[in-house]
């Protein structure tokens, strides 16, 4: 199940219940029931799966916890007041924005050494002719310089 904003909301509001005083989910019979009356029973399946793939582990039984009866466990309620899964889905995002910008700026940098290559393409030629011609007047000043002021 990927996380989605939706879904990390979702299942935020999972963990605070579990964390409540008086939770009303243990099982996902009851999620339907209680929190989510609206969404399939695949999508809470895969929440619970979610919930109990995560490490360290936040339900309980440890061992082999299954859609039919769980309980959040002693790192539950630290989890959720760290920010849960949306603080998760919060860093995920901005990891993939810095990516995008990445790649963004990549192009946009590649975009100008193409123009520069160009441009320096062009005015190669004009380059070597002028380092040519500059060549050309010290060798004749030298030789000027040489041979003038012995005559």
């Amino acid at each position: 199940m990927k996380l989605t904003k939706e879904t990390a909301e979702d299942l935020d509001l999972l963990i605070m219940d579990l964390v409540s005083d008086k939770p009303k989910v243990a099982s996902v019979q009851d999620m339907k029931a209680t929190l989510f009356p609206d969404k399939p029973e695949a999508y809470l399946i895969a929440m619970f799966h979610h919930l109990n793939d995560h490490r360290p582990k936040l339900l309980f039984p440890k061992t082999n916890p299954n859609p039919e009866m769980f309980w959040a466990n002693e790192y539950l309620p630290a989890f959720y007041f760290e920010g849960g899964f949306t603080a998760i889905f919060k860093e995920q995002e901005k990891a993939k924005q810095e990516t995008e910008e990445k790649k963004r700026l990549e192009l946009e940098k590649l975009k100008f050494d193409v123009k520069n290559s160009k441009r320096i393409y062009k005015t190669y030629w004009w380059t070597f002719f002028f380092a040519l011609v500059g060549f050309v007047y010290v060798v004749i000043r030298l030789i000027t310089w040489f041979f003038g002021s012995s005559a």
